[in-house]
């Protein structure tokens, strides 16, 4: 640990005087200008910022256990508890002493510094893969990210909360860099970060000057001021042997500040950069088009053909001065051409947003840019201006406790430029938005724009030019990607790379690609006709569509109304219903015999097929950043489908998207209802998807397959279940096979090696495979996820060794019975189909919480009378784990099973039944209470299997059953520390039972 005497030798501007010998042997734990960092043993230096002063925090330092505390000399500070040291500015002393503490690791590597209005980060992405190109490893300090490039690939240290950092952070940056063998470090230089001198005397092998046009003039009051900021980083941080890379040719305010810039440099080494003749950087024969430009670039008199993805005038300037730095680092001029041409997107720089599948060519080119400037924002339009096929569309705003000179200003550029703007709100921090809108407005006002409502100006057989405000961000880009047509092209400007809004001083998540995708999904009419292949028979759009419903009591203003007929209803008796509530859209069958005025009709063949198309419609919309899992099985599909869930969202713990970027089926919308339903809702922020699919009989799991186009599926078990409408075991198979055969080659089929009906449809099928086992039979099919070494700790759950590939867990989890360590294992599978590693999987697992929606969910009544409730369905399968997981409970205990009839069964019912009573007899049950027709042969099998007849009853319902139970409390047949189990189909209403039992013994009746 470096001692505070060897610290303050490189600092001799330091005023240590007054400290004795042993102070100065101490050892310095850290230095920070930050009192929420300190530690016992820091360096406490108190800066006077812009808004606070340090000395105002030294008391709380001192608490924590600084070691001293450094203040400038003509600040006053009473006596304090630990030594004081004198700086003539705290600034250039906290920038010295973290260089000094760090052990100044920039001189071990190439520092590239870039400076300038705009274009810093785009510079930045050519240079760092310009080096990547050339072997080297870079590693970038700048407004997207802190990151590297080291040993072993790309490392993202963190999201930049400043263009340049502060002192501290900004050395131990450089530190980690060095260790970790980077070899060149690109840092974007602010104005900010020069005026307060974050850099100390940190200079640059190769310093750049991109442009500079009005940004933070409510900082630097004065153009002259802002540029003399710019200026220090070549006149006090460029090596004595370091190269000044300038763009000349742009002007702000009458001047090309480049020339000035050059002016200004002494270097002997000075690159120009542009598109004159003169330049040792220039680029002539420009060719610009929307998916780039072409050139003939010429590096020092060399000319050859160049070609780049990145698009506009800025752009190819860019690109020059990239191509500078280059020549600056000694680089040859072949591999600055290659380098360059192999950089595409840089994010938020005109970047294009497109949904998947090439579905984008039904709405308009979108473009995201972070141009908060007036020159950046008329460079942008310019730019679209001339690549435009039909209109050109701006939604912008301007940041609020900024600059308010340049909102009137951006306003005028926009109706100068674009056809149609639309105002809306950026970063209004603490000012009240309207009165930025408002300001922005007079602009584009006083530049012959007219207000107009959105629809108006993009809808229509002759949309209108014009303006309009809409101050919510994400209605503004929604409205302007969903409304605007084939041809157009939309510029969303003013936070680019951006993931947070700034309202009030709390920062929300907002990321405008985000909402660019979303707006571009946005249900329109173009997006309805081609997922239903409906016809118009009335209206059209005419508003901003909301969501899709099949409820017309649930409708909100604006809303899509799809008209389903079912068994005991049919959606087209409440279509005009639907239109009084405000939908917007009616897609149905039959066509009401009046149309109303502002709503559109939709007719199509069959509702519920045009549901499901309109589910896999947006899943095709949306499909590239969201990966999705389904589960299907006749036991166990819901339980699976929530330990998924909890694993998912255990891995997208830290993932922000401004949405729960999980979706996942809701209770049990498992059929063709239910499914699109719970797919409609995707969003571009989803990242997992979980979905639980159901079927009654054959051709349904096909068709939600065909809906859902799984990544990932997994079939948990074949067992007896809906017999009656699939015949035998043969045929639920057949139904549940429908899954592995109707997925992609390339997703993944999770297999249940333990049922060999399922190992069955998963040799057929074919395709990618994971498998799973719980049994030895299962585990000898050499599956990559196992369970070993079970562990039934009754009502506490289960305990298990869970492996995956050559890793391996002991881990609990609060479920019951061995049953439900198979379906840990399904989850536990399908989340490493997702690329989720074990030790989540296995952290997830052990986090699940079992739901209390009937599925074996545990309460106590009063008296002491466990209950275990898994009223929620039944099948044959289910009804003897249910059985098997209760018998494991309590010690030295009576249990009572409470069973209704497993419906659905067919031919098979009986002897299904049958076995249900014999293996209740086996497992040693004290009394049967049964209620179904078909429970009367587990009854018979019941006696048979050698219950007593007075311990097997019959009742009529499962409320009837309440008496029996009530009956046995009372006369002590059963009582405290006693288990019961209630279980039966979901037609059967088991759950009667447990209300009407406890009613009672609430109220004593």
């Amino acid at each position: 640990m470096i001692t505070l005497a060897q610290l303050l030798q490189f600092i001799p501007s330091l005023d240590a005087g007054r400290l004795t010998e042993a102070v100065l042997e101490k050892g310095v734990t850290a230095v920070t200008s930050d009192s929420r960092q300190v530690i016992p043993g820091s360096l406490f230096v108190a800066v006077q910022g812009e808004k606070t002063d340090g000395r105002l925090f030294i008391a709380d330092a001192i608490k924590k256990g600084c070691l001293a505390v450094v203040v400038e000399q003509q600040k006053e500070v009473e006596e304090l508890a630990v030594p004081v040291i004198h700086a003539p500015d705290c600034h250039e002393a906290i920038s010295e002493l973290a260089a000094a503490w760090y052990g100044y690791p920039a001189k071990k590597m190439q520092l590239i510094g870039i400076t300038g209005t705009n274009g810093k980060t785009t510079c930045s992405w050519l240079i760092e893969g310009m080096l990547v190109a050339a072997g080297y490893r870079p590693g970038v300090i700048g407004t997207i990210t802190y990151r590297y490039h080291g040993r072993d690939g790309l490392h993202i240290l963190q999201e930049a909360p400043l263009t340049t950092p502060d002192p501290v952070t900004l050395q131990s940056l450089f530190r980690t860099m060095a260790d970790e063998g980077v070899t060149h470090v690109i840092i974007e230089v602010s104005s900010h970060a020069l005026q307060q001198k974050r850099l100390g005397q940190t200079c640059f092998d190769v310093a750049l000057f991109t442009n500079l046009s009005r940004d933070h003039l409510d900082y630097h009051q004065t153009m002259e001021q802002y540029f003399a900021a710019k200026q220090q980083l070549f006149q006090s941080h460029l090596k004595p042997k370091g190269t000044a890379v300038v763009v000349i040719g742009p002007h702000a305010e009458g001047v090309d500040w480049g020339e000035a810039i050059c002016r200004s440099i002494t270097k002997d080494s000075l690159i120009r950069c542009g598109v004159s003749a003169k330049c040792e950087v220039s680029g002539d024969a420009i060719m610009q088009a929307v998916e780039g430009f072409g050139c003939t670039l010429n590096l020092r008199g060399e000319g050859t053909a160049f070609a780049s993805p990145l698009t506009g005038g800025f752009n190819v300037l860019n690109v020059l001065a990239a191509a500078g730095v280059g020549l600056g680092l000694g680089l040859s001029n072949d591999r600055i051409r290659e380098g360059l041409a192999q950089v595409g997107r840089v994010p938020g720089r005109l970047e294009r947003v497109r949904l998947s599948a090439g579905l984008f060519s039904m709405g308009p080119a979108v473009f995201v840019d972070y141009a908060h400037t007036p020159d950046a924002l008329e460079n942008v339009l310019k730019t679209l201006k001339e690549l435009a096929s039909r209109r050109l569309i701006c939604v912008f705003g301007c940041g609020g406790d900024r600059d308010r000179g340049k909102r009137p200003q951006m306003g005028a550029i926009a109706a100068r430029l674009a056809d149609v703007v639309i105002v809306t709100s950026d970063n209004p921090r603490t000012e009240n938005p309207q009165a930025i809108l408002e300001e922005i407005v007079a602009g584009v006002a006083a530049n012959g724009k007219n207000v107009h409502p959105v629809e108006e100006l993009l809808t229509g057989a002759a949309p209108l030019d014009g303006y309009t405000v809409i101050s919510d961000r994400r209605k503004a880009i929604a409205a302007a990607c969903s409304l605007a047509g084939p041809g157009d092209s939309l510029l969303i400007a003013g936070k680019g790379h951006e993931n947070y809004q700034i309202i009030g001083t709390v920062k929300h998540f907002f990321d405008d690609r985000l909402e660019a995708i979303n707006g571009l999904a946005h249900w329109n009419e173009h997006h309805l006709l081609a997922a239903t292949g409906g016809k118009v028979k009335s209206g059209r759009q005419r508003s901003v569509f909301n969501e899709i419903s099949t409820d017309s009591r649930k409708l909100t203003a604006n809303d899509i109304f799809v008209a389903l007929s079912g068994e005991t209803f049919d959606g087209h008796q409440y279509i005009d219903a639907a239109a009084d509530r405000g939908a917007a859209v009616v897609i149905a069958e039959q066509m009401p015999s009046e149309y109303r005025e502002g709503v559109l009709y939709i007719q199509v063949d069959n509702s519920l097929q045009a549901l499901g198309d309109l589910a896999a419609y947006r899943r095709r919309l949306l499909g590239s950043e969201v990966k999705v899992a389904t589960v299907t099985g006749s036991s166990g599909k819901t339980t699976v489908k929530e330990m998924v869930a909890g694993i998912f969202a255990e891995a997208l713990r830290e993932v922000h998207t401004g949405i729960d970027p999980l979706l996942k089926t809701k209770g049990n919308f498992n059929n063709l209802v239910g499914v699109p339903l719970s797919l409609l809702p995707l969003e571009a922020g989803h990242r997992l998807a979980i979905l639980e699919i159901g079927m009654n009989v054959p051709g349904e799991i096909a068709r939600l397959t065909e809906i859902v186009d799984p990544d990932i599926g997994c079939i948990n078990n074949v067992h007896p279940a809906h017999l009656q409408g699939l015949g035998n075991l043969a045929g639920v198979a057949a139904a549940k096979g429908e899954l592995f055969a109707g997925m992609r080659p390339e997703a993944v089929r999770v297999v249940n090696c333990d049922d060999p009906q399922v190992r069955a449809l998963a040799k057929k099928a074919g395709g990618n495979q994971i498998g799973f086992a719980v049994t030895p039979s299962g585990r000898k099919q050499n599956p990559l996820v196992r369970v070993t070494r079970q562990e039934n700790r009754g009502e506490l759950g289960m305990r298990f060794t869970l492996h995956i590939g050559k890793w391996c867990r002991r881990i609990a989890v609060p479920v019951f019975g061995s049953h439900n360590v198979g379906n840990c294992a399904a989850a536990a599978a399908i989340a490493h189909a997702a690329d989720i590693g074990s030790e989540i999987i296995a952290q997830g697992l052990q986090q699940y919480a079992p739901s209390v929606d009937k599925r074996l969910a545990i309460s106590e009544l009063p008296g002491g009378l466990k209950v275990v409730n898994d009223a929620y369905n039944a099948n044959p399968a289910s009804m003897a784990a249910g059985l098997r997981t209760v018998a494991s409970f309590g010690v030295n205990c009576r249990r009572v099973a409470a069973l209704g009839d497993m419906l659905e069964l067919g031919p098979s019912s009986t002897n299904l039944h049958s076995g249900i009573g014999t293996l209740a007899a086996s497992l040693g049950y004290d009394h049967l209470l049964l209620t179904g027709a078909q429970m009367v042969h587990a009854a018979q099998a019941a006696l048979a299997g050698g219950m007593k007849p007075e311990n097997v009853q019959i009742f009529q319902n499962p409320r009837a059953m309440a008496d029996g139970l009530c009956r046995m409390l009372a006369d002590s047949s059963l009582g405290k520390g006693d288990w019961l189990l209630i279980k039966g189909s979901r037609g059967m209403r088991m759950e009667q039972l447990l209300d009407e039992l406890e009613q009672r013994l609430k109220t004593g009746k």
